[in-house]
């Protein structure tokens, strides 16, 4: 389990809910959707955003047995 976080291995981590410690394939994944959009910003934001967001919501409402219109995504704001 300890391999597939990017961990100092001298350490012990037990608090993995409260200050991240990604796996690694979450850090990878992360990477790839920031690279793109750094490639091509305006690209990114103006014409794929909304393909890539329904793409998420139609995977999500999957996941949790219902229809993509009877949610929506908000930003994570105070």
């Amino acid at each position: 389990m300890k391999s597939n976080f990017l961990l100092d291995p001298e350490i012990t981590f037990l608090n993995h809910g409260s200050f991240g410690a990604c796996p690694k394939s979450i850090v990878e994944n992360h990477q790839h959707w920031q690279l793109e959009m750094e490639k091509n910003p305006v690209q990114f934001m103006q014409k794929n955003a909304a393909r890539y967001l329904k793409t998420a919501k139609d995977s999500l409402a999957e996941f949790i047995h219902c229809a993509s219109e009877d949610f929506f995504f908000t930003p994570n704001q105070k």
